[in-house]
């Protein structure tokens, strides 16, 4: 039979049509995915800190008891948010409440527990007070630190107090620092320096003293490594010039023991040996003998408010 031409063409369609979906349907090969070729190994959990670390007591005990909310959570020291800051104001570090019976220098020593503030405050029921257990952590007061995490503190401590890095601190020595002055009389009555006794009463301007009566200024100064009391300089110099000490007048001051916490140095000056109706500048400085130069106060860079606070006017 003789096939017409539209039938022929008609046919042609169907077949390039079918090819076409057969070809459709053949599966193409997937590229190479480069990231198949990485080894990832096997993940395995962190090994727990030694309990007997820093690391290991910040984590078990620092951080979940005592570092909450009001308490040592930055509001205060010791700050216990971070091994470092855990560490900086632990590790001699001064104290800001001593026991009743005024043991203790610095919050942890090195090897020695007896001497480690930390322990007496997490193991003594009456440290500072007689009228309530004031044992830490205080939210369970009265109710001491499970034994073993006690343990872990002290082993810390008996093996050095290592810092994160497994080194053992050296006993600090910093320059000592002058922290008040306090001007009086010699019956520890008057308070010359008070605010309503100021120029103006304002209380950073230069307090006023009679004349030819005696003026008592005690300094309070502390040190990390050396007693109060053996300072190898204790010298005030007045001056009419407020950065210029050059020609200053000098006295050596004397040292004043008043109890464990409070110790003095003394100058006494009797008001009729200098200058009135003039602004005097004075100057502190000290020396714990182990640096080359003395520790001085107010310093030169100090804005004029630290130096008029520490002046004085003579009445005529």
């Amino acid at each position: 039979m003789k096939m017409s031409k539209k039938y022929i063409l008609l046919l042609s369609t169907l077949v390039v049509m079918a090819l076409a979906v057969i070809h459709s349907c053949k599966k193409e090969p997937v590229p190479h995915n480069p990231y198949d070729d990485i080894n990832y190994g096997t993940t395995t959990p962190p090994t727990p800190p030694d309990p007997n670390s820093i690391v290991g007591i910040q984590t078990n005990i620092l951080k979940t008891r005592c570092a909450k909310s009001g308490c040592h959570d930055g509001n205060f020291e010791p700050d216990f948010r971070t091994v470092e800051s855990s560490y900086a104001t632990l590790v001699y570090h001064r104290i800001k409440k001593n026991s009743i019976d005024s043991t203790y220098t610095f919050r942890v020593v090195p090897y020695d527990t007896a001497k480690s503030n930390l322990i007496a405050r997490l193991t003594r029921c009456n440290y500072a007070s007689t009228s309530g257990c004031d044992r830490m952590p205080q939210d369970i007061i009265g109710v001491p630190l499970e034994q073993n995490l006690i343990n872990n503190i002290v082993n810390w401590i008996k093996a050095g107090t290592k810092d994160m890095f497994g080194t053992v601190p050296s006993y600090p020595n910093t320059a000592p620092k002058i922290l008040y002055y306090y001007a009086t009389d010699p019956t520890y009555s008057l308070n010359y320096g008070a605010d309503t006794n100021r120029m103006d009463s304002l209380f950073y301007n230069p307090f006023y003293v009679p004349n030819n009566k005696t003026l008592v200024l005690a300094f309070l100064v502390d040190d990390d490594s050396t007693s109060v009391a053996n300072m190898q300089v204790n010298q005030l110099k007045i001056s009419t010039k407020m950065d210029d000490f050059s020609s200053a007048l000098s006295y050596t001051a004397t040292y004043l023991y008043v109890n464990p916490t409070t110790e003095f140095h003394l100058v006494n000056i009797n008001t009729a040996t200098l200058p009135n109706s003039d602004t005097l500048f004075m100057r502190y400085f000290v020396n714990d003998g182990d640096h080359p130069t003395d520790t001085q106060f107010p310093t030169d860079n100090l804005v004029f408010q630290y130096k008029t606070f520490y002046s004085f006017f003579v009445k005529p």
